[in-house]
């Protein structure tokens, strides 16, 4: 499986809550979105201070970008969350962990870094 491969299973798969997804597909999602992410942050901190000492339409435009792109890959990261932790013989509940400070993103990496129960 690629990094094309994973981005592409990641939006395909954008609403699908009951499957389960590897190990594989979650980084190869995750590493895919991440670096768009990085690309369109560097863009947003360059625009908002290399170009000019105001704020431009490119500035407005690269956080419309940003904050549009946060919103939509909200869903579909929540459902590869919740894969991943079918994919582990945990409900998808699960994805409550993170919301306990500190411990919370502990315990998530260590969820997400477990192998498969089934092998199908």
């Amino acid at each position: 499986m690629s990094l094309g491969i994973g981005f592409y299973l990641f939006w395909s798969r954008a609403f699908d809550f009951e499957g389960k997804s590897n190990r594989k597909e979650f980084w190869l999602g995750v590493l895919s979105n991440a670096i768009i992410m990085v690309i369109l942050l560097a863009l947003l901190i360059i625009s908002l201070t290399c170009l000019e000492k105001t704020i431009t339409a490119f500035s407005i435009a690269m956080m419309l970008i940003f904050g549009l792109f946060c919103l939509i890959e909200l869903i579909p990261s929540i459902s590869l969350i919740i894969r991943r932790m079918h994919d582990i013989g945990k409900s998808g509940f699960y994805i409550w962990v993170l919301f306990i400070p500190i411990f919370g993103l502990i315990w998530y990496f260590y969820l997400v870094t477990r192998p498969s129960n089934f092998y199908s």
